[in-house]
């Protein structure tokens, strides 16, 4: 139990830091992808639109604390799934097998918490672009939905954030395992270095948000529209801007990932680490 414990402390704070360094990325991103009026012309013509018009914070911020709630849950149920999960696969598999599997396991959980979370989220960012007078709040936010489609309403878009994350948990964590493991072995017998974590989170987070970017759009343009399904917004992207639509804003969300996702594993790593060695005393 005092191991779970300490996987939640490094998880939560790992997963609040990470999320404030990629906000601003991630409006950008999701302003991208549901923009279909072509408002925004480039990635550097929609930040232009959104300092001039709304500010740094109340722009590039605007419904963070969500994403801050739900990434400290979302963190810590990854990782404590992942973990809990390896541990009890059979020895008679491969390291490899068993990273897999409890990427997979542990994105597939992390998703229910995710959904409710990233359809306010994105409903929030994409606000202020809408000739509204209304107060755009989180609380307001929820309200709406709740009143307008009952308690399923904030889980919209689960089926593909379900698809995103269990695909993209085996991807993640891999990618990290695999390449800690490299860059360790390379370094022959000495203890593994600091920026094995930064190096190893940075591109775990480039390949992951590379192999869903796809499922990610459908997911944000299904969620800012209650009346959108899957099939309709496949259909619209397909046909407002081709197998290209998919893929608006993913140069922005690499941009983001490499840093966010470095921030994660080496606070996780860190924390975990320096409670693990440092029981005794606490």
């Amino acid at each position: 139990m005092e191991e779970i414990a300490y996987e939640l402390t490094a998880s939560a704070t790992a997963g609040m830091l990470g999320k404030l360094v990629e906000f601003p990325f991630d409006t950008i991103k999701v302003r991208l992808q549901t923009d279909h009026t072509g408002r925004f012309k480039s990635t550097l013509a929609c930040i232009k639109y959104t300092y001039n018009n709304e500010g740094f914070l109340k722009g590039f911020y605007k419904g963070v604390a969500s994403p801050i709630f739900g990434a400290v849950l979302e963190n810590a149920v990854l990782f404590v799934t992942y973990g809990q999960t390896y541990k009890l696969l059979n020895n008679s598999l491969s390291d490899l097998q068993k990273i897999i599997i409890s990427g997979g396991v542990a994105g597939s959980f992390a998703s229910f918490v995710l959904t409710p979370v990233e359809l306010v989220k994105c409903k929030l960012q994409v606000a202020n672009l809408k000739n509204s007078n209304n107060n755009h709040t989180v609380l307001n936010t929820v309200a709406k939905t709740l009143k307008e489609n009952g308690l399923k309403g904030l889980w919209k878009g689960q089926s593909s954030t379900f698809l995103r994350e269990s695909l993209g948990g085996c991807v993640w964590f891999s990618t990290y395992e695999l390449s800690k493991k490299h860059l360790k072995n390379n370094n022959k017998n000495q203890e593994p270095k600091q920026w094995h974590s930064l190096v190893s989170g940075a591109l775990a987070g480039v390949m992951f948000n590379f192999s869903i970017f796809p499922v990610d759009t459908v997911k944000s343009l299904v969620q800012i529209d209650h009346k959108t399904s899957v099939t309709t917004a496949i259909k619209t992207i397909l046909k407002q801007k081709g197998i290209a639509g998919f893929y608006n804003g993913l140069g922005i969300t690499l941009v983001r990932a490499a840093p966010a996702n470095a921030v994660i594993f080496y606070t996780f790593d860190m924390i975990n680490n320096f409670l693990l060695h440092n029981k005794d005393a606490i």
